[in-house]
């Protein structure tokens, strides 16, 4: 899961610039920094399959900000997987590549009830796996820590400085 967590990621707003940044062409043409990345998905073929992954990737995205699959749902229907049990495992039959083997992974997410799971923070953006026990996390952090923010207490003290100054306005 954590590959498809960090290919999710591959868009990202940083927490120093503030800007959205696309890092998925950089890291498909630079073969060792793939490998980095993303251990144990194929690289991507070719140009045109780059671009084809960034539209999966805003696809899954967008499934996981509005806690749904029907985005994933057309992939499978475009992309067949075939999945049978040997020796108690699921075995996974279709076309190799990076793009199948994303759409495993996440077929799998919602067999196992763990794709409504994956959040979008809605400050940074960044995709993170609520492991909160009533599953109602909102930010990816609440602590600056190795990211450096904390989307979760820097919104709480904008809610309550737009109070307070309601609260002046009024007072």
């Amino acid at each position: 899961m954590e590959e498809l967590r960090s290919f999710l990621n591959s868009w990202l707003i940083p927490n120093d610039t503030r800007i959205p940044t696309e890092t998925l062409p950089e890291l498909a043409a630079k073969p060792s920094a793939w490998r980095r990345a993303f251990e144990r998905l194929p690289a991507p073929d070719s140009g045109g399959e780059v671009d084809e992954l960034m539209r999966l990737r805003d696809d899954l995205r967008a499934d996981v900000e509005e806690r749904g699959s029907e985005r994933l749902d057309s992939w499978l229907q475009s992309h067949p997987q075939t999945v049978r049990i040997e020796n108690d495992k699921l075995v996974y039959r279709g076309a190799p590549g990076v793009i199948p083997e994303l759409l495993r992974l996440s077929a799998l997410l919602v067999a196992e009830g763990r794709w409504r799971r994956l959040r979008t923070c809605p400050d940074c953006r960044w995709v993170f796996y609520d492991q909160s026990r009533n599953n109602s996390r909102t930010w990816c952090s609440m602590y600056a820590g190795e990211t450096g923010r904390a989307c979760g207490s820097i919104a709480k003290v904008k809610r309550m400085r737009a109070r307070q100054n309601a609260a002046g306005e009024t007072g």
